[in-house]
């Protein structure tokens, strides 16, 4: 009897072994990528992207403080109050004068005529910064006495008027100052360009145009020799005004 012969080799199973374990791990990285977008991110996953959202956030709030349009904040029942320091009256004006001289070295004196009396002022201020220039007077003995005044701001119109004031005050106080020769007032007109929305209604209406008028006119720079005529026309502007 024949035989068919036959080259017989039995399989690889070795081969085979490591083929199907390319395979899986193959299969499971391929699966494993696809998985991971679905599922949910780390809070912790990337720092930086959490501080960058803070950032975005406190920049917003900022951006929308400032993009407020100011001629739209409506102010009301604020109330200035503003310090007139006497140093002497007079029924004649050799003494008010004599008085005023020896005042200089202290500020800017300045006259009001009344209809009896020159009363000797040095300065007005608001009721909050009046200690500056009460100190110096009383460590060098000087009699003074206070005249107070009060503006209340019940609208827009005298609101906007009491900021106005405040901010003349401010320039010729710093005028007073021994080391100061002059103010600059670009950004004041600047300022006064924002304020609109007072109603010509009001009651204060006309005097708000009046000292809106009279700042804008201001030169580019008020010199100190323009304080005492500056104090001048404040404080007869506050007094016909305000509440004693």
């Amino acid at each position: 009897m024949r035989y068919t012969r036959y080259n017989y080799k039995p399989p690889r199973k070795k081969n085979n072994f490591i083929f199907v374990l390319i395979l899986t791990i193959i299969a499971a990285i391929t699966l494993g990528t696809l998985f991971s977008k679905f599922l949910p991110k780390s809070s912790n996953a990337n720092p930086k992207a959490v501080d960058n959202t803070k950032t975005g956030l406190e920049v917003d709030k900022v951006t929308s403080t400032d993009a407020t349009d100011a001629s739209k904040v409506t102010y009301e029942n604020i109330t200035n109050k503003y310090v007139g320091i006497q140093c002497g009256a007079f029924s004649n004006k050799e003494g008010a004068l004599a008085l005023k001289n020896t005042l200089t070295k202290y500020g800017t004196p300045f006259i009001i005529d009344d209809v009896n009396s020159n009363r000797v002022l040095l300065g007005i201020y608001k009721s909050d910064t009046v200690d500056s220039i009460t100190k110096v007077l009383q460590a060098n003995k000087i009699e003074y006495v206070k005249v107070n005044f009060q503006l209340v701001g019940n609208d827009i119109a005298s609101s906007q008027m009491g900021e106005m004031i405040n901010a003349d005050l401010k320039i010729l106080n710093t005028l007073s100052e021994k080391n100061t020769s002059g103010v600059q007032t670009a950004d004041l007109k600047k300022w006064l360009i924002t304020l609109q929305g007072a109603e010509e209604k009001s009651p204060s209406y006309a005097t708000m145009t009046e000292i809106k008028s009279y700042l804008t006119a201001l030169p580019e720079e008020v010199k100190k020799d323009k304080t005492e005529e500056g104090y001048i026309y404040i404080y007869k502007f506050i007094k016909k005004l305000a509440k004693v």
